[in-house]
Parts: C-alpha cells; structure tokens; sequence
C-alpha cells in the first residue's frame, strides 16, 4: 500500500514558498515572497479576494507583506492594500460614471488604505486588471481587460475621502510598479 500524506479534517493544504527575509522589532519575524494556500499558488502583490463577514460579495486587496509571527502559535499573517467596489463608496461617486467591473484602488493616509489579516482569511485569487494609461502601467491587451474579474484606473484617497486619478510612485512604501499590471 502505498503511502498517502493526509491533511486532517478542516485542516487547508498549507506551504510557505520563497523567504525574504527577517524583520521586526526584535529581528525575529521571518517575511516571504510566496506561499501555497488550499492548492494555490500566492504572491507578493496577487490580488485576492478576503472573507468578508459583513456582506456576502468578499473583500478585495493586494498583497504587501507576507510573513510569520515568531510567537507559538505561527500565526500566518498578509498585509493588504484594499480596492473599494463602488457600493462601498458610493456617497463619494455622486455623479460619476463608473464601468460595471470597476474597483477603486485606496490610496491616501487613513483608515481604510490596509490592514493586517489572517493568511487563512484569503477566499481565492481575483483576476483584476489595471486599464489606467498611467505611462508607469504596462498597458494590458483587449483580451486580459475581457477575462478580467475587476478593472482600475482611479484611485480613493481615504484621507480627503475623495476620487482621484492620480498616484505618488510609492504608497504604503510600495512602488506603484508593484500596484500596476505586471510587465509581459
């Protein structure tokens, strides 16, 4: 009989991929680049979807940091940069058009831009694409804005609580390379 690894009941398929590197205060916190979650592949920059607990559509984000604590527990951490659904800042979109599909990156300073949340509250992979004609965006083919989930190419600053169409090369420390499309 042949060998058979098992994972137990309730338990998800779980591997980290690629280290970056340690960090925190004390030094002790150990950062990826990648990880393998319930069969799929995760990295660095994917957008994913989040449970969302409040509403039965998930949350949308970015991945910015990946890491484990260094305490017992292990506890597996993501930080992400969340994208708005219109519905979700629909006061601050009065009069504006908006594609069906759209999603709106957060930019800014404050509540709303991040946060920090369990590895294991990512719902799945989000095909979203960036359709901005930003000259720093690689700008995608007719066929990857068709197959996309989502597109976006405005901005919410939640500071002013406001629309904007223009990004800093770096937000939350990321190069705007890293928020864009990926080069082909």
């Amino acid at each position: 009989m042949a060998n058979v690894e098992c994972t137990p009941k309730g338990a998800l398929d779980f591997k980290w991929g690629k280290k970056r590197g340690k960090g925190g205060k004390k030094r002790d916190t150990q950062f990826y680049e990648s990880f393998t979650f319930d069969g799929d592949d995760y990295a660095l920059f994917d957008t994913v979807y989040l449970q969302n607990e409040t509403h039965t559509e998930p949350h949308i984000g970015k991945i910015i940091k990946i890491w484990e604590t260094p305490s017992r527990d292990k506890a597996k951490k993501v930080k992400v940069q969340w994208f708005f659904r219109p519905r979700e800042i629909s006061k601050f979109l009065i009069g504006i058009q908006i594609y069906y599909n759209e999603v709106f990156l957060a930019c800014g300073d404050g509540i709303g831009l991040s946060n920090i949340n369990p590895l294991e509250s990512i719902a799945g992979k989000c095909n979203l694409v960036c359709i901005s004609k930003d000259a720093r965006n690689p700008q995608p083919s007719d066929e990857a804005v068709q197959n996309a989930d989502f597109v976006f190419y405005r901005y919410f600053d939640v500071g002013k609580r406001k629309l904007v169409e223009e990004i800093d090369d770096k937000i939350l420390g990321v190069e705007v390379k890293n928020i864009f499309n990926k080069m082909a």
